[in-house]
């Protein structure tokens, strides 16, 4: 802290989103008076978005929750009264012990929401102390684990782009930087290598503001990215364009795999076979000396096998430029200059965004993309994609660490781990599904979940199919949570707990470990406002009076963090004084023995794998591959003469992220009403102009939202904003701030056949929907429905 002109400065981090920003908050008489970007933080600069610059709003806002409550009246009829600490905690933990005693921990579930890491690993933690598996949140299954998983098949861990490094090429895939500055990855930072003479290709439905920036925009069409990804690999191999020695040395796309099993052949040994082409015949990969045959069909012991690289090249055939541009709307010639100029351009990094992970391929999109980066060599290397080198081990390990150490016993019922079993159950160890979770509450099948726990987070409004999400909370016996504000959620809870502000708590959030500049440091400005806790410091509390208080030996977060820091040798007061615990960068780690002594990735083969053997070993295609989602005008004709529209929904707005800020009355002034983009010559042929409202109906719901006329799409997509609420309007049902009014989720589905068969989640984007212009008093009441008003609940 530094004082200047009866002035305190800060040094902190922003929340806002998962950015992972350092901020200088200046304080004066107790009270934050400004929020800047700390120049001296190495990740942001100095640079702050308008959502962290007009932070001070939530903190003083008039209808921010400062008090624990208790509903008195009906669920969802918004009745509340205010009642202390003891109370709350109390009732909180009475009625999770009552629903564990009757039904067992796995009755007892919940998440968080767009906090991220600094939240989400409080909420898993708690819940695994409490004894259940059944974690759940907003993205999960659909935000971020498809790439973060494909990564860690591929490598071991997480590879990210490394902006620093100086991309001489960079790929922008269904990734909106200009807007979204998420998992550390800030649009800047194109903009800086773009001033260098960097090369940009944007893969995206929309024109984004980087897509005119670009020298190559790919106007795909949603759903389709994992073909557009397989035919660029076709013309790498064809064109001969691949770094051949990375590939040969550190994948595994030499090794044998025998067609009729899948599996990779193995010697008695344990050691994976390749086929030896100085004396063709097979040998441990390992043969000093040996002559890899990187393609080719052998006969092993009575086993017909294909070198791995032949199996892909063969899957990859099948999408030739000319075969992949009418299933992704692109042109070939396109593919084949995004293919060339990615592959030819060293270095080149991949920044991949949400958009790949929200559709039935998200399991197999994003191992394709690793796959790009396997062939060009782009992998650890400076100006690639890399792996940052942790210092120190701090919260989302120690969950991961504390998960694995849990029975399988524990995630063998898991909600969702029978089917999808890269996401959920003892294979993941990992989260439960949201659509099962939602079931099981609604039918008691294949068991009763009976409470719900919530740390930020919003599912009425985020969580596809919005009318089950709210039915759902309604048929809950205990349903309490945190936050700043009261949502529609929260409406249908029975406590609600005060959660601190960025000003008026201590973390250290790595938004996922994804940079080396991710742990961004937070320390308390003020005290907190009203009777304020922290979310960490109260789990603790309500574990303490449920007899469980020696699972949770840490009286302060501060006191947790010493003790994960003391293991690096780090104190909280140096990190503090830093701003945040900055990551080593150390490139190419496989060539050394950083993850094994003879070099190589901490994967089961020591390689980075092309041929993906946790999928195989899971039941899943270990290659990538298509499917043809099931509501589009190619699989489903007869809804897409009805439903001509493919529908994208989540497009990012600056002043928003999701669900949060829409209080603040800067930002909601910047941007008061929800949007939906339509190309001029569709909005024409419907007869509607720019700022009608205009209603978007699926085969499951409707929503209401003004148009925005936009030429930078497919005359055949639509773009609807996601996560609109008004928290200015009536809370009580059945309106809820308007939760059914312009809530994109009412148009999304949540069940087979939508959703990913590996990872469980949903469909957000490709799926058909019809556009027809009403009136302002039509908008209105849409969302009044009788079934929404039959909600109610007598809980």
């Amino acid at each position: 802290m530094s004082s200047e002109n009866g002035t305190r400065i800060v040094k902190s981090g922003c929340f806002c989103c998962h950015a992972g920003c350092g901020i200088l908050v200046h304080v004066k008489d107790d009270r934050v008076v400004d929020v800047v970007g700390d120049p001296d933080h190495p990740h942001n600069r100095g640079k702050i978005c308008v959502k962290g610059r007009h932070s001070i709003e939530t903190l003083y806002h008039k209808d921010r929750l400062l008090y624990p409550l208790k509903r008195v009246g009906k669920r969802g009829e918004g009745k509340w009264d205010r009642i202390s600490w003891d109370e709350a905690l109390d009732t909180s933990a009475a009625e999770l012990k009552r629903v564990i005693d009757r039904y067992g921990p796995l009755a007892v579930t919940g998440g968080d929401g767009t906090k991220g890491d600094e939240v989400a690993w409080i909420i898993d933690l708690f819940l695994l102390k409490l004894g259940t598996t059944n974690r759940t949140g907003s993205g999960r299954a659909q935000c971020m684990m498809p790439r973060r998983e494909a990564s860690k098949a591929a490598f071991g861990n997480y590879y990210t782009i490394d902006f620093e490094g100086g991309p001489e090429c960079m790929i922008l895939w269904a990734d909106q930087l200009e807007v979204s500055n998420h998992n550390s990855v800030l649009g800047w930072k194109v903009q800086e290598n773009l001033k260098r003479g960097a090369k940009l290709i944007v893969i995206d439905p929309r024109r984004t503001a980087y897509a005119r920036r670009a020298d190559l925009w790919l106007r795909i069409r949603p759903s389709t990215d994992v073909v557009l990804a397989m035919s660029m690999i076709h013309v790498i191999i064809e064109e001969g364009l691949f770094d051949r020695e990375f590939v040969t040395k550190w994948t595994n796309a030499p090794y044998l795999v025998d067609t009729a099993s899948g599996d990779l052949l193995r010697d008695a040994e344990g050691r994976y076979l390749v086929w030896n082409a100085e004396n063709n015949e097979a040998a441990p990969a390992d043969t000093p000396g040996v002559k890899l045959a990187l393609e080719g069909s052998f006969e092993v012991a009575g086993l017909s096998c294909k070198t791995a690289w032949q199996l892909l090249r063969e899957r990859c055939a099948a999408y030739p430029p000319g075969e992949a541009a009418p299933i992704t709307w692109l042109k070939a010639e396109d593919i084949v200059r995004a293919a060339r100029l990615y592959a030819t351009t060293r270095p080149a990094a991949i920044s991949w965004g949400v958009g790949l992970d929200m559709n039935i391929n998200s399991h197999q999109g994003p191992r394709a993309l690793t796959i790009l980066e396997c062939l060009t060599g782009n992998v650890d290397n400076q100006g690639g994609n890399y792996y940052p080198t942790p210092r120190c081990k701090v919260h989302r390990e120690f969950v991961e660490e504390f998960a694995a150490t849990l029975p399988d016993e524990s995630f063998e019922n898991q909600l969702g781990g029978d089917r999808f079993r890269l996401g959920s159950g003892v294979t993941a160890k990992q989260y439960a599904n949201n659509p099962a979770v939602l079931r099981a509450i609604l039918t008691g099948e294949p068991y009763p979940v009976r409470a719900w726990v919530a740390m930020g987070g919003n599912p009425v409004m985020t969580w596809s199919n919005s009318r089950e999400v709210c039915e759902a909370l309604l048929k809950l016996d205990f349903h309490m949570g945190f936050d700043h504000f009261m949502t529609p959620s929260l409406q249908l809870a029975d406590i609600v707990l005060p959660a601190p502000t960025q000003f008026e708590k201590e973390r250290l959030a790595g938004p996922h470990s994804y940079s080396p500049f991710g742990n961004v440091m937070c320390q308390r400005a003020i005290e907190p406002l009203g009777e304020v806790r922290d979310e960490f410091e109260v789990s603790g509390e309500i574990l303490r009076r449920m007899g469980l208080g020696e699972s949770w030996p840490w009286r302060t977060i501060v006191a947790f963090y010493e003790e994960r820091l003391a293991k690096a040798g780090i104190s909280w007061n140096e990190v503090t004084e830093a701003g945040g615990l900055q990551d080593k960068l150390i490139y190419r780690k496989h060539e050394t023995a950083y993850f094994r002594e003879s070099g190589g990735f901490p994967t089961r083969t020591g390689k980075a794998e092309i041929y993906c053997t946790r999928w195989h070993e899971n039941g899943y295609d270990p290659l990538p591959f298509f499917t043809e989602p099931p509501e589009t005008p190619y699989s489903s004709p007869e809804v897409a003469e009805e439903y001509p529209f493919t529908v994208i929904t989540g497009a990012r707005v600056p002043y928003f992220f999701h669900t949060q800020q829409h209080h603040e009355g800067t930002l909601r002034g910047l941007h008061p009403e929800p949007l939906t983009c339509i190309h001029p010559d569709s909005s024409a042929r419907l007869g509607i102009s720019n700022g009608d409202w205009i209603c978007i109906e699926s085969p499951r719901g409707r929503c209401a939202q003004k148009a925005k006329l936009f030429d930078g799409l497919d005359p055949r997509v639509i773009s609807v904003e996601h996560a609109w609420w008004f928290p200015e309007e009536e809370p009580s049902l059945p309106h809820l701030y308007g939760a059914f009014r312009s809530n994109a989720n009412t148009l999304t589905p949540n069940k087979d056949p939508f959703l990913d068969r590996a990872f469980g989640g949903y469909t957000l984007r490709g799926f058909q929907a019809k556009v027809y212009k009403i009136t302002e008093e039509e908008a209105m009441s849409i969302g009044l429905e009788e079934e929404a008003a039959a909600g109610v609940s007598d809980s």
